[in-house]
């Protein structure tokens, strides 16, 4: 009888403490959505970022964030941000989706 009931409370302290570190787990998470979300809304500048930070932008990957490198180092800085489009594998659909996060 003793031994059902020491059995009984560690699984309910158990389902408690595991509802607890869900809890916690997703507090973590949710924190560092927000952080992501900040870095975000920072504007990448076209006409000075890397490789890797072109690639960060959603639509973007290394290939076409290459292409933007090459363009700007032949014909110079972005004017206008409309430009983006005589790159390689820009188009306007590509322009309007990530034209929020860059700047020049």
């Amino acid at each position: 009888m003793k031994n059902k009931l020491t059995c009984r409370l560690f699984f309910i302290f158990s389902l408690f403490f595991l509802a607890f570190c869900n809890q916690a787990v997703a507090a973590d998470k949710t924190e560092q959505a927000m952080q992501q979300s900040a870095q975000i809304t920072e504007k990448i500048n076209i006409n000075m970022a890397t490789i890797q930070q072109l690639a960060t932008i959603k639509g973007i990957g290394d290939k076409k964030a290459q292409a933007i490198i090459d363009y700007r180092e032949v014909n110079g800085d972005f004017t206008d941000l409309t430009e983006l489009v005589n790159v390689k594998g820009i188009g306007e659909a590509t322009l309007k989706k990530i034209e929020p996060f860059i700047t020049l």
